[in-house]
């Protein structure tokens, strides 16, 4: 059957990724790449599910980051951040381009953060990142993620100063950008709120 749909290929993403997860579970399987653009398909539309098992199913032949990353992201999103972190830490951060290890990386430090309740392994994790990434825009990037867990450990103050100076870097791309303007909103807002707050309690002086 995946031979005889194979020769007529569907222009349809839904008919693409049924045609993947068949393949994925018969003899003549896909070719890896295809099978992880499925993955990463599937991850985009939501389908974890799907994502999971087509990104599980390249890793079986290839160990390419790739598939790690969208079985890492799937999992995750699952809820299962003990099992995403082990995909992730299974890879050699030493044999990855600093590309490479901006992808790997972010997502690892995120899964630390909010899925494995780990702040401050997960800061750390992403100071020795920063310290290895040679590029400006890479640093701001790690920067404004850094900022982000800052605002989510109850420090605002240094979560504020941090996405000032991802704002006011010339590097920094549309990502750091916009993780730390919404950082220095929100801390903003926050802060702000406390004042007032204190201003207005009872016995504060008004």
């Amino acid at each position: 059957m995946v031979a005889q749909l194979s020769t007529h290929p569907s222009d349809h993403v839904g008919d693409q990724l049924r045609l993947a997860a068949l393949a994925a579970d018969s003899d003549t399987p896909a070719p890896v790449a295809a099978t992880v653009s499925a993955a990463q398909q599937a991850l985009r539309l939501g389908d974890l599910v799907l994502a999971e098992r087509l990104s599980r199913a390249a890793l079986d032949r290839s160990e390419g980051l790739a598939a790690r990353l969208v079985l890492a992201y799937a999992l995750a999103w699952q809820g299962h951040g003990r099992e995403a972190g082990a995909v992730l830490a299974a890879v050699d951060p030493d044999t990855l381009s600093d590309t490479e290890l901006m992808a790997w990386a972010l997502p690892r430090a995120a899964n630390q953060f909010w899925m494995l309740d780990e702040p401050e392994r997960a800061t750390a994790f992403l100071q020795t990142i920063r310290n290895r990434v040679a590029g400006p825009s890479a640093k701001a990037t790690l920067d404004a993620l850094a900022a982000t867990f800052a605002m989510n450990s109850g420090t605002p103050l240094r979560a504020l100063r941090i996405a000032g100076e991802v704002l006011a870097s010339p590097h920094a791309d549309e990502v750091g950008v916009g993780w730390a303007a919404s950082t220095a909103a929100l801390c903003s807002a926050r802060t702000a709120g406390s004042a007032r707050s204190r201003r207005w309690r009872p016995g504060g002086g008004r």
